[in-house]
């Protein structure tokens, strides 16, 4: 059995709107700990960790671990019809999950289990036994740096040094350049071993930067030349990370 009832709907709809501009489809682990999903997208660039827990809900109870094949799309579609006052009541049924938005009127949806086809998706520990650094920075201030590549190029290297964080980006005609300095309140060294660089792509960035809603700072951690950890946080409530691969330097 598997029921929850959820009253603030904004922070699920945020990190499922997030997470479906990397992948169409997803199978959610319910368990008696809240719902998760490990997943990578189909170029398997990114992978994404997410956990929603059972704090966030104002009602939540699961007694058997079940996993649930979902259209993202679809799910995103309904939440997106949730008004600011609704509460959103969740029931899963044999094949199906039964969402149920309660406000000034009810509004009964239905949708379908699916069997999800999964990318083969790289160990999450190996992955983060690499990292070289970590450290904090503005969600507002690394989105601006983005859409600033964006206008030059389709990537953006990252330079980080226990002093100083930097985001650039080069074309043939034209530059840019965001710096920070650490001791800031934009800027925050939680670890960082040796100086790290890496390039990466901008579209991907832009797509993952969609949770910045969630959380006024991103936790990041990087080595040079190595795929990325980005992390949004609600303490006790909701963590949306992911794990994005370096593009290739270019001669």
């Amino acid at each position: 059995m598997f029921e929850a009832t959820l009253d603030d709907i904004s922070l699920f709809r945020e990190s499922i709107a997030t997470i479906s501009e990397l992948i169409d489809e997803a199978e959610l682990h319910v368990n008696s700990e809240g719902i998760e999903l490990i997943a990578a997208d189909r170029a398997v660039v990114a992978v994404i960790n997410f956990a929603f827990s059972k704090n966030a809900f104002k009602e939540y109870k699961c007694d058997q671990e079940r996993k649930i094949g979902i259209n993202l799309s679809s799910l995103l579609q309904i939440l997106r019809r949730s008004q600011p006052n609704d509460v959103m009541k969740i029931k899963l049924d044999e094949n199906k999950l039964n969402l149920v938005l309660e406000g000034e009127s009810t509004r009964r949806f239905t949708l379908p289990l699916i069997n999800v086809s999964k990318e083969e998706t790289p160990e999450i520990t190996k992955l983060e036994a690499g990292f070289s650094s970590a450290f904090t920075v503005n969600s507002e201030v690394l989105n601006s740096g983005i859409e600033d590549a964006e206008l030059i190029t389709d990537s953006v290297i990252f330079t980080v040094r226990k002093d100083m964080f930097n985001m650039s980006s080069q074309s043939d005609v034209s530059s840019t350049q965001l710096e920070l300095s650490s001791g800031t309140e934009a800027f925050k060294v939680h670890e960082i071993n040796e100086p790290v660089r890496a390039r990466y792509s901008v579209d991907y960035l832009k797509k993952i930067f969609k949770a910045r809603k969630l959380s006024a700072s991103t936790k990041m951690a990087m080595a040079t030349d190595y795929p990325m950890k980005i992390q949004f946080e609600v303490p006790l409530k909701c963590r949306l990370a992911f794990i994005l691969a370096p593009r290739v330097e270019e001669s």
